[in-house]
């Protein structure tokens, strides 16, 4: 008999479903839209390599340091095509160089999240860009693990328990494999997000050919739909996905309990944003209106990666810094008590944005917010956050 990992565990990770040889797993949707395994009994012939796999049921030894160096850093080419300083777009341009093959998520023709693969600069832009929701892995741990047998170098890039879902699948370490995990706050599904751009296009009765969770102008700006081929941002109840994603309401279960969510990290470098740099107590002397990107190295192969990075700042700072505002290192994301029926709002496609909001209050309130909402609308965001962040760093 065959025992995966609990409903209120199982990260999605895809570990299973890569490892089965004789295509017994598959990943369904759960009525949340999340990804678990489901077993074929047929074809299932309980070898047990599933459960073996799992990260959850078999928790790898972690050798990381326990106390991870902290750098502020970004790329000097994408810093300006970046949710933050493009500190991934730097790394990936180093394994490419190397004729190495580099993994991570993008949307597809439709806006669904999945993990693809690329070996040229000129496909880099697909993987750029922040993506608030769970990517689907497919059998991308099946290809790395062929091209780390050819000897070429992979760069992965994911949440923590897709690395960690990789690593166990692997079941042992490869000198030429890099992963990089993110600072995850937690994952919605897909389903969640697809409702919510239906729900979008039908208040702004325009289609929405395109999604960014972060705009790019500007370091922590709205986000912004395409219509028409061109971007703008969006605000109040039209951003409802990322006020519910703020709010914790609607991640997947495993997320509230994530037990990656600690030092030592999984990956051999840990992705951010470094928000707060040079507001609490270091000052920091350079400019922070295009985004500055967080990396913490978690072991020795991570450190030599980034000191090989190539037309990039580099900026040591203390773990203490980095930790203060990023507490999704060292903690989970508090569930919302109201979770499951505002996921069910969300999923519902007869309830508007403008009712949900309504009915859960998920929109920050007070007057700081509505500053900050007025001074985005107005284009002035920036420059209020630079004297802010200057006052705050005398």
């Amino acid at each position: 008999m065959i025992t995966l990992a609990s409903r209120n565990s199982c990260t999605g990770c895809g570990a299973c479903n890569n490892i089965c040889n004789h295509n017994a797993i598959r990943m369904e949707k759960d009525e949340e839209g999340f990804l678990f395994p489901l077993i074929n009994n047929d074809l299932c012939i309980e070898c047990h390599l599933c459960e073996q796999s799992c990260p959850v049921l078999h928790p790898d030894t972690n050798a990381n340091n326990e106390m991870p160096k902290a750098f502020a850093v970004w790329s000097q080419r994408d810093r300006i095509y970046s949710s933050s300083g493009g500190a991934f777009s730097a790394f990936a341009r180093m394994t490419l160089a190397e004729n190495g093959v580099v993994f991570g998520a993008s949307f597809d023709e439709h806006l669904h999240c999945r993990h693809i693969e690329i070996q040229d600069e000129k496909e880099l832009p697909a993987l750029r860009g922040s993506k608030y929701v769970q990517s689907e892995i497919g059998d991308v741990y099946k290809q790395i693990r062929a091209y780390l047998k050819e000897n070429r170098k992979v760069l992965f890039c994911g949440t923590p328990c897709q690395v960690a879902g990789l690593k166990r699948f692997l079941r042992k370490p490869y000198n030429n494999l890099l992963t990089l995990d993110l600072v995850c706050h937690g994952v919605p599904s897909d389903a969640i997000f697809q409702s919510y751009l239906e729900k979008l296009s039908r208040r702004m009765a325009v289609k929405i050919e395109n999604y960014e969770f972060r705009h790019r102008d500007g370091w922590g700006f709205a986000p912004a739909v395409a219509t028409s081929c061109k971007f703008r941002p969006v605000y109040g109840v039209d951003a409802l996905y990322m006020e519910a994603f703020n709010a914790s309401a609607i991640f997947r279960r495993s997320c509230y309990q994530c037990q990656y969510a600690k030092l030592p990290r999984i990956g051999e470098c840990t992705l951010g944003d470094f928000w707060g740099i040079g507001r609490h107590g270091i000052p920091f002397k350079h400019s922070i209106q295009k985004g500055v990107s967080l990396v913490l190295t978690n072991n020795a192969s991570g450190e030599t990666a980034l000191r090989r990075l190539q037309n990039t700042f580099i900026e040591e700072r203390t773990i203490e810094e980095a930790l203060i505002e990023n507490q999704n290192i060292i903690h989970p994301s508090p569930i919302h008590p109201e979770r499951e029926s505002i996921i069910s709002a969300f999923l519902n496609p007869s309830t508007s944005l403008s009712s949900i909001r309504k009915q859960y209050n998920l929109s920050e309130t007070g007057i700081k917010n509505l500053i900050k909402e007025y001074a985005m609308r107005w284009h002035v965001f920036n420059f209020v956050k630079a004297v802010y962040n200057k006052f705050k760093s005398l």
